[in-house]
């Protein structure tokens, strides 16, 4: 607290943390914002509070009097006081768990599956490959890969892409096939309930005989 900041010195803009994230991302990002201002570590205490609202600003506001020494152990006692909120790890046998759904769209699918392989450390394509054709139903899109397996996982995601627009457009074409049977079917029902139209009569028809006078 006895250090003087130059009237200079300028706090970036930060995303402030109430509390319901992922503590250990926060700091990362407050250090990255902070590396390109200063490198005091007092500062860096001090500028600390900027980054925080709600629950975490009034933890912060808690602390006692001399218990910060130095950044690293006021990050830590951050990290541990919302522990609660860091993001689970993924692991190998929550990609194994991944499975398209009968109905689900390929671009909903990759989506997922993307962003669970991008949280598993350390792995490779070839195993990123392997999951992926024991996760894909059966289809056009997983005979594909099969065939020509892609060299990168952004080649994956482009394929997928192009698979998810031919999705859309089939389901477009087909939605445009029903309503044209619908319209087709209102004109008929329309015109059978026109005023003015005549309803034959149920039951036989009883021959008229008229009297004729000689």
């Amino acid at each position: 607290m006895d250090m003087c900041i130059s009237d200079q010195f300028v706090p970036p803009q930060f995303k402030t943390y109430d509390g319901t994230t992922d503590p250990e991302a926060h700091i990362k990002s407050f250090t990255n914002a902070m590396a390109f201002r200063t490198g005091c570590d007092a500062i860096w205490c001090r500028t600390f509070s900027l980054s925080l609202e709600g629950e975490a600003l009034e933890w912060f506001n808690s602390l006692p009097n001399g218990s910060v020494e130095n950044f690293k152990s006021l990050s830590n006692t951050f990290i541990e006081q919302f522990a609660a909120s860091r993001v689970q790890d993924v692991t190998l046998v929550d990609l194994m768990n991944l499975k398209q759904g009968k109905d689900e769209p390929v671009k909903v699918f990759m989506d997922q599956f993307t962003k669970t392989v991008r949280r598993v450390r350390g792995l490779s394509l070839e195993m990123t490959l392997q999951y992926v054709m024991s996760a894909l139903r059966l289809g056009p899109f997983k005979e594909s890969v099969c065939r020509t397996p892609p060299k990168t996982l952004e080649e994956l995601r482009q394929r997928a892409t192009d698979q998810a627009r031919v999705e859309e457009m089939k389901q477009n074409y087909r939605r445009e096939i029903q309503e044209a049977k619908d319209r087709s079917e209102g004109k008929r029902e329309g015109q059978s309930h026109r005023p003015g139209t005549s309803k034959r009569r149920e039951g036989p028809e009883v021959p008229v005989f008229h009297n004729i006078l000689s």
